[in-house]
């Protein structure tokens, strides 16, 4: 086996049996209606011996990140010391400040729908190769985890759809997808923070309400641009 991975790392490729996904749709709990596709969450589920190569390559793209620096502080989920709970003391914190001085403070909380499955996989390599200027093999390998993967999804115990090829998107619940959608959003607008994955909220502060929900705009409208 360890002579097929280094064989897979020399020539930048993942062996095509190693990219099928198996996709679990489980549903979203509080839901009224279970007849539409956003009812339910996907999960991810790769062949066990795909799952560890992809563990390398994400271990291998985390290390040159952390190295490099290359994320904000305010930017969580999937990375080391980057828990839900820092993120929400961070965004508790900003919020308490100007109430102690007087202030008022107001917040917009953003979610994507299907966040992770509707990545441009194109414009992802574009930011990986440019913006975080990961090249060589390490790249060879992302760009192959994309190209030429299949998935089929499984509804009920019984149900089960064929293979079908795959254009878009990061496989939340694989080790490399959600470092590569996290680095997807890192050149969002930074008045929108603290990051959680997809989960976003910009923070404004001011004397008056009018004010406060002007600024909130303004951050909207840069996030939607």
């Amino acid at each position: 086996m360890k002579v097929l991975w280094n064989k897979a790392w020399c020539e930048g490729q993942f062996i095509h049996k190693w990219k099928r996904e198996n996709r679990v749709m489980i549903p979203k709990p509080g839901k009224e209606c279970y007849n539409e596709c956003s009812a339910y969450r996907t999960v991810s589920i790769t062949a066990r011996i795909g799952k560890r190569f992809e563990s390398i390559t994400s271990q291998r793209l985390t290390t040159f990140l952390k190295s490099s620096c290359m994320f904000a502080v305010d930017q969580f989920a999937y990375l080391h010391n980057k828990s839900s709970t820092q993120a929400l003391l961070t965004e508790v914190e900003k919020i308490k400040k100007p109430f102690l001085n007087g202030e008022l403070a107001g917040a917009v909380f953003y979610n994507f729908t299907n966040a992770f499955g509707s990545v441009n996989r194109d414009h992802l390599l574009l930011k990986i190769a440019q913006d975080f200027h990961v090249s060589g093999r390490l790249f060879l390998h992302i760009a192959s985890f994309f190209t030429g993967s299949v998935g089929k999804n499984k509804v009920f115990a019984d149900t089960i759809g064929e293979w079908f090829a795959s254009y878009f998107g990061t496989s939340a619940r694989t080790s490399l997808g959600p470092i590569l959608f996290i680095m997807h959003l890192h050149d969002i607008p930074k008045c929108i923070m603290p990051k959680f994955a997809d989960d976003l909220v910009t923070i404004s502060v001011g004397k008056h309400v009018t004010e406060i929900a002007s600024k909130l705009q303004q951050s909207t409208d840069q996030l939607l641009l």
